[in-house]
């Protein structure tokens, strides 16, 4: 798998709502180094599942919760299985409610043993939780509930986890980002299209030379492989949640070749199409099927919830 690989997401929100949320079971994804935004919450429910920020891994088992601030380039690795709930939020929502955003660093010190940090850290955990409970439930006036619990999550973290910084400029790394997004925008929407570099070099008003060195200097790595790298991402998630035949994949995709394809699959996964397939449905969870999966991420507490969320 390669390291140098970074990429831009653009984050979707869930329908009628201004964050992102959602719930993962028994998830093998993988996210490539990549970098957006918006703040991001993880809670691990079940399994293991490794986060990288800035080069740094750390693992996180059962009960723990990370924070992913905006503009840090990180990558996550669920491959060992697990189940874990996902909060992401866009920057224009939380600065309209946070003036200071911008000046903002959120750590949740996961490991601080300190009995008071603890309790904090508790009483995140909880809304989460029933967040999850109401996304699964779906109670009459569900919107009601989540949207306050949305309020109450923001207020936990901006006053218990909030890490006031001194305003800086960007650091010029993150200006050269800011300033490739046409193309990585570009190569979202069309990489299942033949792309050429005089193409995307023109989005960001460069000579094709002189755009593929800045490129390279700044992704590490070339812009073909940065194309191949978005492909090969798309194709693993087909592999994983569809029954398609490889072919049907590939050109669904954008390879027109399979002996590269499978090169350059096993160089980024270390292991073939037929070997991730394989160890995907040796998980339990047949391709097509997750979406009916039910949840028991609550099992232990999940009739008192229901009754709290009722209550509401």
């Amino acid at each position: 798998m390669k390291s140098s690989s970074v990429t831009h997401e653009i984050v979707h929100t869930n329908p009628d709502r201004d964050v992102l949320f959602e719930i993962f079971h028994d998830s093998y994804d993988i996210a490539e180094r990549h970098w957006h935004n918006s703040l991001e919450m993880i809670y691990i429910t079940n399994g293991t599942l490794f986060v990288t920020q800035n080069g740094h891994e750390t693992r996180l088992d059962k009960g723990d919760c990370v924070i992913v601030n905006s503009r840090v380039i990180h990558s996550t690795n669920g491959s060992l299985g697990n189940d874990s709930i996902l909060v992401q939020f866009p920057a224009a929502f939380l600065s309209r409610y946070i003036p200071d955003f911008e000046h903002c660093y959120f750590d949740l010190e996961t490991h601080n043993s300190d009995p008071r940090h603890q309790t904090k850290l508790m009483q995140l955990k909880t809304v989460l939780e029933n967040m999850a409970v109401v996304e699964d439930i779906q109670p009459e006036g569900g919107s009601l509930r989540f949207n306050s619990l949305l309020f109450e999550l923001l207020f936990e973290l901006y006053h218990n986890f909030r890490v006031p910084v001194a305003p800086m400029a960007l650091p010029a790394s993150e200006k050269m980002l800011d300033a490739l997004t046409p193309v990585i925008d570009y190569t979202r929407d069309h990489y299942m299209e033949p792309i050429s570099i005089a193409t995307v070099s023109s989005l960001v008003h460069l000579q094709p030379e002189y755009f593929c060195r800045k490129f390279k200097r700044l992704m590490g790595q070339t812009y073909l492989e940065y194309l191949n790298d978005v492909r090969l991402s798309y194709a693993y998630e087909d592999l994983i949640h569809t029954t398609l035949h490889l072919n049907v994949i590939l050109s669904r995709h954008g390879f027109s070749n399979y002996k590269l394809f499978r090169r350059l699959f096993r160089e980024k996964f270390s292991c073939t199409p037929g070997e991730l397939r394989k160890r995907n449905a040796a998980s339990g969870i047949t391709a097509g099927g997750r979406e009916q999966i039910q949840s028991h991420m609550f099992d232990t507490h999940y009739n008192d919830k229901q009754r709290t969320v009722r209550g509401l």
